[in-house]
């Protein structure tokens, strides 16, 4: 008998997203040009770069951006458009996975030191809040009792990458001033536009002035369906910090809390589903990420698997 948890399961399997920054950065020789360009480096032979990106990482249906291997250092390099205190954490995860499989036939409960590649953490950063060209996020600002005995600490180097900001490295690496340039033609037309629409433009605008043309040229699809995905996760980031609602109530403005709320839940359930979690589980889920009753998450459940059903199956 086919219980209910199958037939709300998708048949075909999802198809996980590159963001437009890991696109942008696939090739080993780009992947080296940013590098020599960040570390000032001059490295020439591409194929001295060993990727290690772990591509069973997903966060929201993307993939996680890029992760390296060169020189005795173990590099990896990821794109936000939304300020997250917690990205020492999640590099935390990351480097203990990574190291993990590095490690994963040697004998480290040998009396012989291993050496480990240097781990070097970096963010590129674009979204719209004002930020310093860099900056440094630190695991032990989350420690409850501060850095007094911690014995471990992640620093996370965070740069600014939008028009204008870090001029010096967009001058070493002009694949990447010319993305921030994209980048803001679309911010630029999204005042005006829908978002497919923008982007649409800002390709075109971008191609007929030779930024990232031939990228662009050839990879249109790949480029919209990332940016698209980037915004909707944006989207839901925001609901889930709460920042639709705090906004909301600073202005007096409930109905657009529960609109922000509502839409993080929705794209929540859609995207637990699409994965084939079952339904206990993701009502569980809902309970502990938004803080609601049992109640409260069944019937969000309810409404979102039905439309799911009726729309992606």
């Amino acid at each position: 008998m086919q219980t209910k948890e199958a037939v709300l399961t998708p048949k075909p399997q999802k198809q996980y997203k590159d963001r437009l920054f890991r696109l942008l950065f696939s090739e080993r020789s780009d992947l080296l040009e940013l590098y020599n360009a960040l570390c000032q480096k001059c490295y020439t032979d591409p194929d001295a770069l060993e990727i290690t990106t772990l591509d069973d990482v997903i966060y929201m249906g993307m993939k996680n951006d890029i992760s390296f291997l060169l020189d005795g250092r173990m590099g990896l390099f990821e794109h936000q458009s939304t300020l997250n205190p917690n990205m020492p954490l999640r590099g935390l995860f990351y480097f203990s996975d990574l190291y993990k499989r590095f490690f994963h036939d040697r004998m480290i409960y040998s009396t012989r030191l291993l050496r480990i590649p240097s781990p070097v953490y970096v963010i590129f950063y674009n979204g719209e809040s004002r930020m310093p060209d860099t900056s440094v996020l630190k695991l032990s600002d989350a420690f409850m009792q501060g850095e007094d005995m911690a014995c471990l600490e992640v620093r996370v180097r965070m740069l600014n990458i939008n028009a204008g900001h870090n001029t010096e490295l967009m001058g070493r690496c002009r694949r990447l001033e010319e993305y921030a340039v994209f980048i803001e033609r679309v911010r630029e037309n999204l005042r005006a536009m829908e978002p497919a629409a923008a982007i649409r433009v800002a390709m075109e605008q971008c191609i007929e002035e030779g930024i990232l043309a031939e990228f662009l040229s050839r990879r249109r699809a790949e480029v919209m369906n990332a940016l698209l995905t980037e915004y909707d996760e944006e989207k839901v980031m925001k609901s889930l910090s709460g920042e639709f609602y705090e906004d909301g109530y600073e202005a007096g403005k409930e109905d657009g809390r529960k609109a922000g709320l509502t839409e993080g839940i929705r794209i929540f359930v859609v995207d637990n589903l699409e994965e084939g979690v079952g339904k206990d589980r993701i009502i569980s889920k809902i309970e502990k990420r938004f803080s609601l009753s049992k109640k409260q998450a069944e019937e969000y459940f309810a409404e979102f698997s039905e439309n799911f059903v009726k729309n992606y199956l």
